[in-house]
């Protein structure tokens, strides 16, 4: 095997690990999780009681 087909077939599992990752945090419901929670945001409503 040349090197060109050593590489293309480590970026090959490289890319087949990162689209299992990202597909196993969507199956746990993690990433809606983190979704929910924008930094900088309160959990709060945006009615005040006094307006």
């Amino acid at each position: 095997m040349n090197l060109l087909a050593l590489l293309l077939i480590l970026m090959a599992l490289i890319v087949a690990a990162c689209v299992f990752y990202v597909a196993w945090e969507f199956s746990s419901g993690k990433f809606e999780e983190r979704m929910e929670k924008k930094p900088g945001e309160s959990k709060e409503s945006n009615d005040s009681p006094g307006s």
